[in-house]
């Protein structure tokens, strides 16, 4: 079966409701309208709180995080794998090699994990692969070995069976003419005077070839205490293929170079290139779960790619620069992500990227299910604050109640519900609550984050508070390299904001300020939207203070 081509649907960095919303339903709209293809949502970053209770309340799975869509090991890595238990032989691992035109068979135990590598390409193993090695045998395998590789006949041999083979060699009788060792096993032709010389000299074993089973069982009567097999084929024969009994767990590599599978592809080619052939891809439990080749390694497909909810490169995923942007859904300014191929762009004057999705469920002539409904009610009360923020619509206003009644929720209490599971500013972390929903912007040479923090109820802003958020977002603003950051903590109930500044140049946040104390921030009433009201007042501040 064909593998289908993956389209990743992602939203910005440090996700919202909207954005994660926007991804996940955009993906179930897109599989009902493309069954060729597959579409992945995932979230740059942890969900908030509101968006994890918003997706438990509808019963739809979160998206994954993956913050990064570049290629990993085990994206890339082959299906079949074969590999040995250590017990195999050197011929099992040639047979498995040669028939399916691979450079390495794993070793591994009775539970799959990796002890070792097999491969005529490491400098140990080539050898056995390529030359005829009799005279080193005895250091590498047992007589236990031979007998059970080429299923010898036992013509003499102790009541409890075939001795294991003491260190030694396996050595080739040329008449009467040959060298022997204690512990050396000779193999050579049927003849009495030459079994009676092997004993004579300390040989444990003998092994008879080119000879009748006959006149085998009349040389080995010579034997008094020596063990003596029966091969039933030539001596050259034996020769030429007594390396392949050799067990693999003799020869193998066992400290392997080995790849995880969520490791990068781009961090696990220099490994590739220098082990010469493939690296097996290990569990955490260094359980072996495929094999990556360098010819997989080198042509991986370019990544396909939908954005949801943002516009600014600096908020979007890693490995963008890598990917094919398809498609744009957006509701902010047209910032400064640029395209390789002509994509196709939804960016519309709406209060959420929420809105947006729904209108496509219209205009695809489909509805979507109650849960779908649910996401899409949510992030559009998120985003717009319960449909009171400047960047409401009629469009937003219109789709609300329909989006309610398909949901089966009552939108004033659901939607006052979905705001009181972003207030977390009478005990969430002052860093983390800086963190939350911060987005990167530049104007000119100047670099600098905007944060936006709702609450219920501004009282909860304490001087104390106040300060600790101030000390995280001047923390925030350093470890990003801004010149400025900005923070607006918003009353969604009242519809007022107070904004908090951090500045390299403190007449510059003195003049964003107007005047207002530094410590305390600036109250704007009716100030609700950071797309609408925040940036625009920045920007303007900036340009007069430039000028």
């Amino acid at each position: 079966m064909r593998k289908r081509q993956q389209v990743f649907i992602a939203g910005h960095q440090r996700p919202d409701t909207d954005a994660a919303v926007a991804a996940a339903v955009l993906a179930r709209l897109k599989r009902r309208l493309d069954r060729n293809r597959s579409y992945q949502p995932i979230l740059l970053g942890e969900a908030t709180r509101q968006t994890k209770w918003l997706f438990k309340r509808a019963g739809i799975a979160l998206p994954p995080v993956r913050p990064d869509i570049r290629w990993t090991v085990g994206e890339t890595m082959g299906g079949e794998t074969y590999s040995l238990p250590p017990s195999a032989r050197l011929g099992d691992a040639m047979a498995i090699l040669q028939m399916h035109r691979i450079s390495m068979v794993p070793v591994v135990d009775k539970d799959g994990r990796l002890l070792g590598l097999v491969s005529p390409r490491l400098p140990q193993n080539e050898y056995f692969f390529n030359f005829n090695v009799e005279d080193y045998l005895g250091h590498l395998l047992t007589l236990d070995d031979v007998v059970a590789s080429f299923a010898l006949k036992a013509l003499k041999a102790n009541r409890t069976g075939p001795a294991t083979l003491m260190p030694g060699s396996f050595r080739v009788a040329n008449g009467g003419n040959f060298e022997v060792e204690p512990g050396d096993v000779v193999m050579g032709g049927a003849s009495p005077r030459l079994v009676r010389d092997a004993e004579r000299r300390g040989a444990q074993a003998i092994i008879l070839a080119d000879a009748t089973l006959a006149e085998a069982k009349l040389a080995a009567a010579a034997s008094r205490q020596m063990l003596v097999y029966y091969y039933s084929g030539s001596l050259l024969a034996l020769l030429s293929s007594l390396s392949l009994a050799i067990p693999v767990r003799t020869i193998m590599d066992a400290e392997p170079q080995t790849l995880r599978p969520e490791q990068r592809l781009d961090q696990a080619m220099p490994f590739l290139q220098a082990a010469r052939h493939a690296l097996p891809v290990v569990d955490a439990q260094n359980r072996l779960i495929g094999v990556l080749t360098q010819h997989e390694a080198l042509a991986p497909a370019q990544r396909r790619l939908i954005l949801v909810d943002h516009f600014e490169r600096t908020q979007t995923v890693r490995g963008v620069e890598g990917a094919i942007i398809e498609e744009i859904v957006d509701h902010h300014r047209v910032g400064g992500i640029e395209t390789v191929m002509p994509a196709r762009v939804d960016c519309r004057p709406v209060g959420s990227s929420a809105t947006i999705v729904a209108c496509q469920f219209a205009e695809a002539g489909l509805e979507p299910t109650r849960g779908e409904a649910m996401l899409l009610l949510g992030a559009m009360i998120a985003d717009t604050l319960l449909l009171t923020s400047p960047t409401t619509t009629a469009v937003d206003r219109k789709l609300a109640p329909q989006l309610a009644k398909r949901a089966g929720v009552k939108l004033a209490t659901f939607g006052r519900d979905v705001l009181r599971e972003n207030d977390e500013l009478a005990e969430g972390s002052a860093d983390a609550l800086v963190e939350k929903d911060v987005k990167a912007f530049s104007r000119g040479e100047l670099q600098f984050g905007a944060a936006q923090i709702e609450t219920v109820d501004l009282k909860l802003l304490t001087p104390e508070r106040t300060a600790a958020l101030l000390t995280a977002l001047e923390a925030l603003q350093m470890r990003s390299g801004w010149g400025m950051a900005a923070l607006i903590v918003t009353d969604v109930i009242r519809s007022e904001s107070r904004l908090l500044v951090t500045d390299v140049t403190p007449a510059r946040a003195a003049w964003i300020l107007a005047g207002a104390d530094p410590n305390q921030g600036r109250l704007h009433e009716g100030m609700v939207s950071r797309k609408k009201q925040l940036l625009p007042l920045l920007f303007e501040r900036l340009d007069q203070f430039q000028s």
